[in-house]
């Protein structure tokens, strides 16, 4: 016997950043299939877009912002609040990443990372906690990485942005309980997004491939879908780490 869940998500208002591509753009597709009106927020959305069917567009409202960029986030976010009555769900999912060993890194590289990854987090719940607070309810998700626990050759800025993800989302949760705003991390595994694969050589690929497998964005829908959703109220300040058995694992 299979056990099945569906999630409805009418009238629901869900932000996700980086959703123009990986999870992110997956999500994004999912939720406004499930009926939400789902502002996309990235520095572009042509992944996004391509192939999409004409009647989600409509409830798409694609914002190209780069989260790095306080002020910029701080404008769309006062135009969310004047646009939309709520915000149920805060999908943090931007981030970049950058493959160069610590002592040939420029510090150029090194903030372009932190500002992305750890400080456009920041910038987008800085921005966003207010209206939660004020509505007394949402949802909140961050992403963490494995990598996080045991780094790898030139990723000690990408890791170091993901560890200081847990540390803020589970202040933020604490801050947030009275409140009845949840804030979780999910990490997703080793997927196949740009920022993974565009960065991987064959040799790392091939080691997950062998182990734990690469799995593919649409695979942590599920996951997501039940951190955003009131199945999950019960739940906050939690790391959950996404495991999967890749040749089980079901595409949304």
């Amino acid at each position: 016997m299979t056990i099945s869940v569906s999630y409805k998500f009418d009238d629901a208002v869900v932000l996700i950043t980086g959703a123009g591509s990986g999870i992110g753009a997956a999500l994004t597709r999912h939720c406004a299939r499930e009926g939400a009106s789902v502002i996309a927020i990235d520095r572009g959305h042509d992944n996004l877009l391509r192939g999409l069917n004409p009647s989600l567009r409509n409830k798409i409202d694609l914002r190209q912002v780069d989260v790095s960029d306080e002020a910029t986030v701080t404008r769309l976010l006062d135009e969310v609040r004047r646009k939309y009555p709520r915000l149920d769900a805060a999908v943090l999912a931007a981030a970049i990443q950058i493959r160069t060993n610590l002592d040939e890194m420029t510090a150029k590289e090194w903030r372009k990372v932190i500002d992305t990854n750890l400080n456009g987090v920041f910038y987008c719940l800085h921005a966003t906690i207010p209206l939660m607070k004020a509505q007394r309810s949402g949802a909140i998700v961050a992403f963490t990485s494995g990598l996080a626990l045991t780094g790898w050759p030139g990723a000690s800025a990408y890791a170091a942005s993901k560890a200081a993800l847990i540390g803020m989302i589970k202040s933020t949760a604490q801050e947030l309980r009275n409140y009845n705003v949840r804030a979780n991390v999910l990490s997703p595994g080793v997927r196949a997004t740009p920022i993974f694969m565009d960065v991987s050589t064959e040799t790392e690929r091939e080691h997950y491939r062998n182990s734990i497998g690469i799995g593919e964005p649409e695979g942590v829908i599920p996951t997501l879908l039940y951190l955003i959703s009131d199945a999950s109220a019960n739940l906050t300040g939690a790391v959950l780490e996404h495991r999967f058995t890749p040749v089980n694992e079901q595409t949304q």
